[in-house]
């Protein structure tokens, strides 16, 4: 069954971010004076950065504004709420540490002022329930009284709650950047529950008490099942990566609704490319094992930044309403419109009733509309001109652009992917980057690249400029770093305007990029063999944290425990471990690759060195890490070096243009193979076309390294040793890493 969808526009506001829109419920007169079974028109409230909410809704195609507030503080969400048991007609706002409640006619009636130090970031409001979250703090509200407070080490990300049936209990669950679900009652940490990807919104589908739904920046959607009796805890991948439709955008909104009308609610999802998908499921109970199958897919070219389902437009049509993030309003509504022209240049449009409705006096009202505002910009433009000429001591000047950007590491291939948006068409792009990285293609940019020569003496391992299209408000970059190699990408952001002007966003490259962090580290893997880094000197716990935050990412900003911290890692290429517990004047750090031992040593000693403190550094090298890590990385050696053969090959047997059946027949099967699945062969090949000489590159350091820490220079054996991984044996590689030949140098002589 594919969705038919058609697109109406409604208004512009300002900038918004999640949680920015909603639908009031239809007013009990108003359901009622229709009769059952008709679905009534419903409000929209929407709330802005400029600090505006305003609640609409449409009568005969035309705007109705409620009302509107004066420009005020960025409102960071917009949720609805009530008295337990009555409808949620009443509008709540988060601005600064502030929460406004308004009723439907626009008049204030709370005005509370949190305790949070920190701004607003989420809120869910449940009956006489009010809960908020900054960055790393959660508060518990109710009836405005503070029940309850939790310090939070990551960043919390989205906040929702669970309302188990017939119960009064009031279960929290936190999405944070740390990539784990904490499940929290009377402001205590039940349960954590770690996930494969950073989660980004939570969504609890109405009258379902124990099951929430969650998006995460790989564009999956998981639906989790909370036994709310036990710490039992099922979940489920309801939208993935599928062969063929690329990468999925992180998931920016998620919304249920019967659009329909077969009385099971389909799942609405947005994303930061500006695509938005509609899903049936087979069963509206929200159980296990649940098919979703796409009924509708359309992408609008910038970020969804809220959406919800309802009727707007017209009585008894169902619709998605969406909010872009440059803010503009518009429905997908199940309405059939054919759009005409008539013979006097008229637009008219038929709908189903089939009543041909004439338009030609709404297209000369906008008309007028569209004139007066040009008018007003010729205006506005011809003083603005004079003032400039005049003398004046004033300058002319364009204010700070607000930049919608997500730097996330995909655990999937390994890379980084850099997401910029703006409200305005970009014009171009720089990039500026002292730290080797290599750019990637990705397949949704239209943007033309080019590259500069770097001088090496200037600092430069990276100069690129991207030149957008016309009217492109958002790229996507993706790039790939080399762990070991630290810096910072400076990303020059031109947009297309007068004068000229460009904003400049920095993100920094840590040595260990490719690491994520891992909650439950299970018992087999800390069983593999470790080398140990021990580290020992007059720094405090929080210079420690200070140091390992700007080493590796995904380390929760805040720490709030004393005594000993433990965190362990996960190379998301190719799998090793790193285990970091560390206090006041110790450090302990294990892991079963000698490269990222290494690579801590020399970064910490350094950062250590600019404040002058003096280390004690302890190495313990265990021989039996080399054999463990090889094995571990076979698997990809053999598959890639096998792939990387037959590609060539393949491309070989192509050349030679065989015609005929005769001439295919006189090659061997191997070959016949080749040809046959060269289509296959030569996708995944230019998926990652060096990542060979990644994995070389991982295994050529390690051996570097190795005997880095005996003082011995094996600079003159590499070309040995890739010889050897073109020719891979198990055997052969591991006597190699464990023997020095005679001829090598010691460190410092040559």
């Amino acid at each position: 069954m594919e969705l038919e969808l058609t697109r109406v526009d409604y208004t512009n506001v300002g900038l918004t971010g999640p949680n920015s829109l909603q639908l009031l419920p239809p007013s009990a007169s108003t359901a009622s004076s229709s009769g059952g079974g008709h679905k009534q028109q419903q409000k929209v409230a929407i709330g802005d950065q400029d600090g505006v909410l305003q609640l609409f809704s449409m009568k005969k195609d035309e705007l109705q504004v409620h009302f509107k507030t004066l420009p005020s503080e960025k409102i960071a969400s917009v949720k609805l709420g009530g008295q337990a048991g009555s409808v949620a007609d009443k509008i709540f706002t988060a601005s600064e540490n502030k929460v406004r409640g308004f009723n439907k006619k626009g008049k204030l009636f709370l005005a509370f002022e949190t305790s949070l130090t920190e701004t607003i970031r989420s809120m869910c409001v449940s009956g006489s329930d009010l809960l908020v979250c900054g960055n790393h703090v959660y508060n518990h509200y109710r009836d405005c009284k503070e029940v309850g407070s939790y310090l939070c080490g990551d960043v919390i990300v989205d906040v929702a709650a669970l309302c188990p049936n017939n119960t009064s209990r009031l279960i929290t669950v936190l999405a944070c950047s740390g990539r784990v679900l904490r499940v929290l009652e009377h402001a205590r940490v039940r349960q954590t529950l770690e996930l494969e990807s950073v989660p980004t919104v939570l969504y609890v589908p109405k009258g379902i008490g124990d099951r929430i739904l969650c998006g995460f920046s790989d564009g999956s959607v998981i639906l989790f099942h909370l036994n709310l009796l036990s710490t039992e805890v099922k979940r489920e991948v309801l939208v993935a990566d599928r062969e063929g439709e690329g990468i999925l955008s992180a998931v920016t909104c998620l919304a249920t609704y019967d659009l329909s009308g077969d009385g099971k609610e389909e799942l609405i999802v947005g994303r930061r490319d500006g695509t938005l998908q509609v899903f049936a499921m087979n069963s509206d109970e929200y159980q296990f094992e649940m098919e979703c199958t796409q009924i509708y897919r359309d992408n609008f070219s910038e970020s969804i930044s809220a959406l919800q389902g309802g009727c707007v437009g017209a009585t008894n049509y169902t619709e998605i309403v969406v909010c872009t993030y440059s803010g503009r309003i518009f429905g997908l509504t199940t309405q059939c419109i054919s759009k005409s022209l008539g013979d006097n240049g008229s637009r008219s449009a038929e709908k189903l009733a089939g009543t041909p409705v004439d338009t030609s006096a709404k297209l000369q009202r906008i008309r007028a509309e569209i004139y007066e505002l040009e008018q007003t910009i010729a205006k506005e433009r011809e003083r603005y001109q004079l003032s400039t000429q005049a003398l004046s001591s004033g300058l002319s000047a364009i204010p700070m652009l607000p930049i919608n950007d997500a730097f996330l590491l995909s655990k999937d291939d390994a890379t980084y992917l850099l997401s910029l948006e703006i409200p305005t068409p970009i014009e171009h792009v720089l990039l500026q980057c002292d730290a080797p990285i290599t750019l990637l293609d990705v397949e949704k940019n239209t943007a033309v690249v080019s590259f500069s020569e770097c001088d090496k003496l200037s600092g430069n391992s990276l100069l690129a400029s991207y030149r957008c299209q016309l009217n492109t408000n958002r790229i996507d970059l993706k790039f790939r770093t080399i762990e070991g190699q630290t810096g910072t990408l400076q990303v020059y952001i031109t947009p297309n305007l007068q004068p000229k002007c460009c904003q400049l966003k920095r993100y920094p490259i840590a040595p260990l990029s490719l690491h994520m962090i891992v909650h439950n580290a299970t018992d087999e893997m800390l069983a593999r063999p470790m080398n140990t880094l021990t580290l020992r000197g007059p720094f405090s716990q929080a210079e420690m944290h200070n140091w390992m935050i700007n080493s590796i990412p995904e380390l929760p900003e805040k720490l709030y425990e004393s005594g000993k911290v433990a965190y362990t890692f996960r190379h998301v290429f190719i799998g090793t471990l790193l285990v970091c517990e560390y206090g006041k004047g110790e450090a302990t750090f294990r892991s079963d690759n000698i490269s990222t031992i290494s690579i801590l040593k020399d970064f910490i000693t350094k950062e250590a060195t600019k404040k002058r403190i003096k280390l004690e550094i302890s190495t313990s090298i265990n021989e039996s890490t080399i054999p463990s890590l090889i094995k571990l990385i076979e698997p990809m050696i053999l598959h890639y070096n096998k792939l990387t053969k037959d590609y060539q090959l393949a491309q070989a047997l192509l050349d030679l243009d065989i015609r005929d059946d005769d001439e295919f027949n006189t090659l061997s099967e191997e070959y016949r193979s080749l040809i046959r699945n060269q289509q296959t062969i030569g996708a995944e090949f230019r998926k990652q076309p060096t990542i060979l000489n990644r994995i070389y590159g991982i295994l050529t350091d390690l051996y570097i390294d190795k005997f880095k820490f005996k003082g011995v220079n094996v600079k003159t054996k590499l070309p040995q040793l890739i010889e050897l991984l073109e020719n891979y044996s198990y055997d052969e590689l591991v006597q190699f890493y464990s023997v020095v030949k005679a001829g090598d140098e010691e460190l410092g002589d040559g």
